[in-house]
């Protein structure tokens, strides 16, 4: 459940914070006055991308944080994505400059996918324009798949896993499925490749040393000469260990006068003794670093021959003997093509066999999912004022498999009396779309398994009677969990249990928005706005007085 949510220099926002209760959370306010910004904002906390036009002050920082409370549920989730749940609680903030963005969960730096994979488990987002998702039939399949529970969420995963093997031995199969021509000119080329890399010998780590060995000879002379210099420095007229021994034996002069001095003589006699030592060690150096044209062709030869292998089988050393390892095995394959081509055969029988079975168990419990759907659909349909509507899931199997199995679905409604059942994709306008989508999530909220659900102006296109029903069923779902909803309608902001108000206004001719939570006669005020416009009048008033008294009543309180 989202506790609190925190917005800093974001779109017309210039610092809000925003606290959310139990229940049903309604956001209302005029036209333009930055409803949706809310929301918007939140989407950067669970990862999303914010156009640089939407940060409000270029010289600062946006900045979005939403505190989150868990449920047990929702704290194992977490926990497997070694997400840690301190106090029941999860922060989620994300900070987006100039040139950069840090995204954090309880206050370590993650990647910001990992924000979206978190609000994947703690909300349910219904955005503007969603509903119209279910325009889409692969839409259809997920939402049977969404209500089908825990077993048949497994069983996909193990469907999905058997069709990653089945399509990577596919593969492998058609692509090894050649004629004799070719596979004669594959036999060559990788019996030359193979000797290529065989012929050169390599060892890991070679091509740093000689690599380290080639960049010495290719600069020996320009080594040569600084080593003279700092030589000549340390050992000609004039130079440092001469006279570093003046100084040292005139320190030891004075050091016969003055004990005090002793420190300073061993300091300088170790000094003398360390420059002797580095004179030393640059004339051994020079002594055996004799230039060799020889060794130099010899190493820069290697080194081509590393780098050309390189090109061609792999970055590194490593690649390349694992293309060669891979190369014998495809040529051994080659060889001996009927019994390979047998052999992955006989694999990928059992790997469709395999995906058959699964893809059979998983059409088996969606079917069993369709059946127990949809007389809840059509229930919740009829709340939200549909007479006598009917509503199925027709199944058909596709040409080919898909990590979803063979199965294609798509829903039929009937919504009036004596009306054939069509496709939905087919009938549905927008508003009834938007309700129809409130009914399905309404149903699947319990298998959601999410204590948040958000609805952004789910209203679009009703009125009337069906306002009223849709407040209703809004209202229901919030019995049992958290639900945040933006409306234009005043049906559904007189159900709210949390009635926050977004307000735009302009100071020094700038405008900003700003969010608060209404009191119960501010409410009334508000929906008073939403009924009458510019025309507030005590008969609005108290019209809005008494929406607000049947909404608490009919919701027990």
């Amino acid at each position: 459940m989202i506790e609190d949510l925190h917005i800093e220099n974001y779109a017309l926002i210039d610092r809000a914070d925003i606290s959310f209760t139990k229940g049903f959370n309604v956001i209302t306010g005029e036209t333009g006055a930055g409803k949706s910004i809310l929301l918007n904002a939140l989407s950067l906390t669970l990862g999303g991308k914010v156009k640089k036009e939407m940060i409000r002050d270029d010289d600062k920082d946006c900045f979005a944080e939403v505190v989150f409370s868990v449920n047990e549920s929702e704290k194992e989730r977490l926990k497997s994505l070694d997400i840690p749940v301190i106090d029941d609680e999860v922060i989620l903030s994300r900070r987006i400059g100039a040139s950069k963005s840090k995204a954090k969960i309880n206050g370590e730096t993650v990647p910001a996918p990992l924000l979206a994979t978190c609000g994947e488990i703690l909300l349910d987002i219904y955005g503007q324009k969603e509903h119209q998702s279910l325009l889409k039939r692969s839409k259809h399949l997920e939402f049977i798949d969404s209500f089908g529970g825990k077993e048949l969420l497994e069983k996909k995963k193990a469907l999905k896993e058997a069709y990653t093997q089945y399509s990577s031995l596919k593969e492998k199969y058609d692509s090894q499925d050649i004629d004799e021509i070719l596979r004669e000119r594959k036999t060559e080329l990788l019996t030359h490749e193979i000797e290529e890399i065989e012929s050169a010998a390599l060892r890991v780590g070679e091509d740093e040393e000689i690599e380290k060995e080639f960049s010495v000879l290719q600069n020996g002379q320009k080594i040569r000469e600084a080593l003279s210099e700092s030589m000549a420095a340390l050992d000609g007229d004039n130079g440092a260990i001469e006279a570093t021994g003046r100084a040292e034996r005139g320190l030891a002069l004075a050091q016969g006068f003055d004990e005090k001095l002793k420190g300073a003589l061993s300091q300088l006699s170790d000094a003398e003794s360390l420059l002797s030592d580095t004179l030393r060690e640059l004339k051994s150096y020079i002594e055996g670093s004799d230039f060799s044209e020889e060794r130099f062709n010899e190493v820069s030869l290697r080194l081509d021959t590393i780098n050309a292998l390189k090109g061609k089988y792999g970055r590194t050393i490593e690649d390349i003997l694992s293309s060669l390892s891979e190369k014998k095995e495809e040529l051994s394959n080659l060889l001996d093509h009927d019994a390979f081509m047998e052999e992955l055969k006989n694999k990928l029988e059992k790997a469709e066999q395999k995906l058959k079975g699964l893809s059979d168990e998983v059409s088996t419990l969606r079917k069993k999912a369709s059946d127990r759907l949809s007389p809840l659909v059509i229930d919740a349909l009829s709340d939200l004022n549909f007479l006598d509507c009917r509503f199925e899931t027709r199944f058909s199997e596709a040409k080919d498999y898909s990590s979803n199995g063979k199965d294609e679905a798509e829903f039929f409604i009937s919504m009036n009396p004596g009306e054939p059942m069509v496709p939905l994709i087919d009938c549905a306008s927008g508003g009834e779309l938007s309700r129809i989508m409130l009914a399905l999530k309404s149903v699947s909220a319990d298998f959601l398994d999410v204590d948040s659900m958000i609805f952004d102006e789910i209203d679009a296109g009703i009125s009337g009677i069906t306002a009223a029903r849709v407040a209703e069923k809004l209202s229901d779902i919030a019995s049992e969990r958290q639900v945040i909803c933006i409306t234009h309608l005043q049906q559904i902001a007189a159900m709210a249990d949390n009635h926050l108000l977004t307000e735009k206004t302009v100071t020094d001719g700038k405008t900003h928005s700003a969010v608060r939570s209404l009191s119960e006669d501010e409410s009334v005020m508000e929906l008073a706005r939403m009924i009458g416009g510019d025309s507030i009048t005590d008969t609005v008033i108290k019209d809005a007085g008494e929406m607000k008294k049947r909404a608490q009543q009919r919701k027990g309180k």
